[in-house]
């Protein structure tokens, strides 16, 4: 039995973010999803919050985050804590190690700033504790900042001895399951075990052009932003007031 996963995906705990917790897992229904990873950048709470209402939706949710080390921005699963920003792509996996989580590099190799150059990632493969949890990289990303280099990732992925992993780093519900890892089995055991043996199957589900998903990223972006600045305007307004009087 093959199931599918997208191991990418943001909510509102991350800055660029648009999608609630749940309305994300309102997304993986929709998309007819096994089991999905919650990664925030740099912050675990999100997939926390899902993983405790997983239940209701009939989703199986992997805890982790998007961390941001020195050499780009890794997706760090199976983990219950934040790891901190900033540190190294050797020292984060390590630490990565030590808290038993699994990493994959996302968008990697892409002409931009966060994303991990094909250097880094050879040089962490050969480093004995690094190398343990590095296990996936990521072939197609369908962030609209990142799909139009997913040729480069594919290129970079071809010699290296990691699981090949399709996701929709969503920041908008309705790009989840954008693109999906296949795996054998139904659970999340399921998963980390395809992973580690390297038998995951990728596949690219939306075709759109990257320009409109950006166009319906931003325009949610500005409207949720909007919200909050009225939202925020509101609760001053009586303190004002009575500062007033």
């Amino acid at each position: 039995m093959m199931s599918k996963a997208d191991l990418h995906i943001h909510t509102t705990y991350s800055i660029d973010g648009t999608a609630s917790v749940r309305e994300a897992l309102g997304g993986a229904v929709r998309a007819s999803l096994d089991v999905i990873a919650i990664t925030d950048h740099d912050e675990v709470r999100g997939s926390l919050e899902a993983r405790a209402i997983s239940a209701e939706y009939g989703i199986q949710v992997i805890t982790g985050a998007e961390v941001s080390t020195k050499e780009g921005h890794l997706v760090v699963l199976f983990i219950e804590r934040n790891i901190p920003a900033g540190m190294s792509l050797i020292d984060t996996l390590i630490a990565v190690r030590e808290m038993g989580g699994m990493a994959i590099a996302a968008h990697p190799d892409h002409p931009t700033l966060n994303s991990i150059s094909l250097h880094s990632i050879l040089t962490a493969l050969e480093h004995p504790q690094a190398r343990e949890a590095l296990n996936g990289i990521e072939v197609c990303n369908m962030n609209p900042t990142h799909s139009p280099f997913n040729q480069r990732s594919q290129k970079a992925a071809e010699t290296l001895p990691l699981a090949h992993i399709a996701s929709s780093d969503a920041h908008i519900a309705s790009m989840i399951g954008a693109a999906v890892t296949h795996f054998e089995g139904n659970t999340v055991r399921d998963l980390r075990h395809a992973i580690q043996r390297r038998t995951t199957q990728p596949e690219q589900v939306n075709h759109e052009m990257p320009v409109r998903i950006f166009f319906r990223w931003f325009g949610l972006y500005l409207s949720r932003k909007m919200k909050r600045f009225f939202i925020a305007k509101e609760m001053a307004q009586p303190l004002s007031s009575n500062l007033i009087d």
